[in-house]
């Protein structure tokens, strides 16, 4: 049976209002009492729903339990998927405009199972103690825009580094100033270790993390410039646009060779001939 124009249009909008239903009838066939139990709705909806939706082919009636059609089948697959693009849609929402106008672009269907940790829910520290989490169990870190991810990364990656963890980051060069003003015993440690090298860049676009396992992405708040979301995932084809997009900047960077304030200094002037 092939359905078109309004007839269509009216069973994409009945399959969306009744997708607990049909994602119901698509794990098995029930009777109505359990799908009113099972929806918790009331016995006079789930008589109105499963009239309407057998009215429109999408189920029917089989030894005394609703079942599926083939069509409804179909339809029901197809509402299942549209429900979880949507959910990575709205899940990713921080990203879509920080990795606006990136070249490669950004495959955001490879973070379709990513983990999203939003400072909007309470916890405004909740995307750094994600990152920290995802730290701990890495060997090596390439990071760029740390601001966007960990405002004080120095504290929590100080002991990591002068443990041996490789650790590559591309920084803004007011943010390098910031963590020389404010961490300068810890600056001389960092300064004297050889598994930390920094690079200044001025247009950094978003925070982005390199790790042994997974890549993440942080985005700040337009108005505070703190962290509000970091999103991560496992995905290859994520790491590899993360490797690319990292890669690019850390060549376009000015090499910081002592990390210290005269160091700083010096960098700034040799970018600026």
């Amino acid at each position: 049976m092939r359905y078109s124009g309004p007839a269509g249009s009216d069973i994409l909008i009945k399959a969306v209002k009744q997708a607990p239903m049909l994602a119901a009838l698509r794990e098995e066939p029930l009777a109505r009492h359990e799908l009113e139990t099972r929806l918790d709705i009331s016995k006079s909806t789930a008589h109105r729903n499963t009239k309407s939706l057998a009215e429109r082919g999408l189920l029917k009636k089989s030894n005394g339990d609703f079942v599926l059609t083939e069509f409804g089948q179909a339809v029901a697959d197809v509402v299942a998927a549209y429900e979880k693009e949507m959910d990575t849609t709205v899940r990713l929402a921080p990203v879509f405009e920080s990795v606006s106008g990136i070249e490669p672009p950004c495959p955001i269907e490879a973070f379709a199972n990513a983990t999203v940790t939003s400072a909007d829910r309470g916890d405004p520290f909740a995307p750094l103690a994600r990152f920290v989490s995802l730290i701990r169990g890495s060997d090596s870190l390439r990071m760029f825009d740390s601001y966007a991810i960990a405002p004080t990364y120095i504290d929590e990656i100080h002991g990591r580094v002068l443990d041996g963890m490789r650790t590559i980051v591309v920084e803004r060069p007011d943010v390098a100033e910031d963590i020389m003003e404010n961490y300068p015993a810890k600056c001389v440690q960092l300064c004297a270790s050889d598994f930390l090298e920094m690079r200044l860049h001025e247009g950094l676009p978003f925070g982005l993390v390199v790790l042994d396992d997974c890549i993440g992405i942080g985005v700040r708040g337009p108005d505070t410039g703190i962290p509000r979301a970091f999103v991560d995932t496992e995905s290859n084809e994520a790491r590899e646009w993360a490797e690319t997009i990292f890669e690019s900047y850390w060549n376009e960077a000015v090499h910081l060779k002592r990390f210290n304030p005269k160091a700083l200094r010096e960098a700034l002037e040799a970018s600026a001939q």
